[in-house]
């Protein structure tokens, strides 16, 4: 009986160490001001939510429109982002990336030009990453609309990151910016 109660911290150590892989899709037309974001853990759909930019901030929806949240898009949280993201960069192997993009101007000439500029920038973004992250899988999707005016693109990601690697990035990433924080003389007051 005793060895059954060792498979529990058992489990809870391989948790730690196996990696999760998390599949990220969003999409977002700028005519219309509108994206969504779906969040997938394995075959698992966590989150679907609806987002638009107003200003300085981001207006986030959940799937049934039940709740709306204003996240402002400059301020002490946001800082703690950039820190995290520079923490985990390198901790995360990117297993698959793809960008999609329907774009037209109304004249068949300026959406050839605009698409295809869209399509070498994104290239070249997705060579860099190539270089960085050798095992990714990256694919460009590009549709030209000759008559009639759309700009929309859609982002598929595929990641994997171990929960430890993402709890020491955070606990990183709060020390700094704590520290930067105490240096400059600002206090930070949560809610």
């Amino acid at each position: 009986m005793q060895s059954l109660w060792l498979l529990i911290p058992l489990f809870l150590f391989l948790l730690l160490i196996l990696p999760f892989i998390f599949e990220a899709r969003v999409s977002y037309n700028f005519y219309k001001n509108f994206g969504t974001l779906s969040l997938k853990l394995w075959f698992i759909r966590l989150t679907v939510i609806t987002f638009k930019v107003k200003g300085k901030k981001l207006i986030v929806r959940t799937k049934n429109n039940a709740k709306q949240i204003e996240i402002s898009l400059v301020g002490p949280e946001i800082k703690l982002l950039e820190q995290f993201s520079v923490q985990i960069k390198d901790k995360i192997k990117v297993k698959k990336l793809e960008f999609h993009s329907r774009i037209g101007t109304g004249d068949a000439f300026h959406s050839a030009m605009l698409s295809s500029l869209i399509s070498i920038l994104i290239s070249m973004l997705w060579g860099y990453i190539k270089n960085e992250k050798d095992t990714a899988l990256i694919d460009v999707v590009n549709h030209t609309e000759y008559k009639e005016k759309v700009f929309q693109i859609s982002l598929l990601g595929r990641v994997s990151i171990s929960i430890f690697d993402t709890l020491y990035s955070f606990i990183m990433a709060s020390i700094i910016v704590k520290k930067s924080d105490s240096r400059k003389g600002y206090v930070s007051v949560k809610n």
